[in-house]
């Protein structure tokens, strides 16, 4: 579905929120919204539809991806793309799998910050999309990143003929979360908590919640157990 539909879908069959009869209401934007019935902006609820979105991607997981970073010669921290939801596996060029650490269980080592050769081991810190090398790289090189990932584009109205990077199956149950948040907007006409917790409940058993933290977490440990035991 495209966006237009998506919000359509919305208005119509969830929030009943479509102006009235004869009421284009795609027509309107943020400078017209108050010469017509409307509960939401077409804005709002495409900002709505976009988190809803990544509660989506949050819980399922959806895509899986390859990408690549470019390494420079001395530097042991870089900068990761903002749409990273969690790493799976990092190798070099030459195909040297690098190993997770958690910075605690470096912060010890009088060298962390100094010590240069080969990486071996990474840090990875998704909130603040930073990436740590230990022991800090000598030459340029390049590193293959196994990664699960966000949208790289947040859908936009002024270009509502796009699609979301979404399986079909879940666009329709995925509104049922944007509905939620529609319901939890502070005017007297949109306020409704009762609402908000049943769309919130109706997303729920589509998409049971799952933190990707903790499988990280629990990830991680089992193969700290498994494939190492500290350096």
């Amino acid at each position: 579905m495209t966006l237009l539909e998506l919000v359509s879908y919305l208005r119509n069959n969830i929030l009943d929120d479509n102006g009235g009869q004869g009421v284009d209401w795609t027509t309107y934007s943020d400078s017209t919204f108050d010469s017509i019935q409307l509960r939401w902006k077409n804005e709002e609820l495409v900002a709505n539809i976009n988190e809803a979105i990544t509660q989506v991607y949050r819980r399922t997981n959806p895509i899986k991806d390859i990408i690549t970073l470019s390494l420079t010669a001395l530097t042991q921290t870089y900068t990761l793309p903002s749409y990273i939801q969690s790493i799976e596996n990092v190798k070099r060029s030459t195909g040297e799998q690098l190993r997770v650490k958690e910075l605690d269980e470096l912060w010890h080592l009088q060298d962390l910050t100094t010590r240069q050769g080969i990486p071996i081991y990474y840090i990875s810190d998704i909130a603040q999309d930073k990436l740590q090398l230990y022991p800090t790289p000598l030459i340029d090189d390049t590193l293959s990143m196994v990664i699960y990932r966000y949208p790289k584009l947040k859908l936009d109205w002024s270009t509502n003929d796009l699609s979301p990077e979404l399986k079909e199956e879940y666009q329709i149950p995925m509104l049922y979360y944007a509905a939620s948040l529609c319901y939890l907007k502070d005017e007297a006409n949109t306020l409704d908590p009762q609402r908000a917790n049943t769309f919130q409940g109706m997303f729920d058993r589509e998409f049971p919640f799952t933190s990707i933290y903790s499988n990280i977490s629990k990830r991680r440990k089992s193969n700290r157990s498994m494939r190492y035991g500290g350096l």
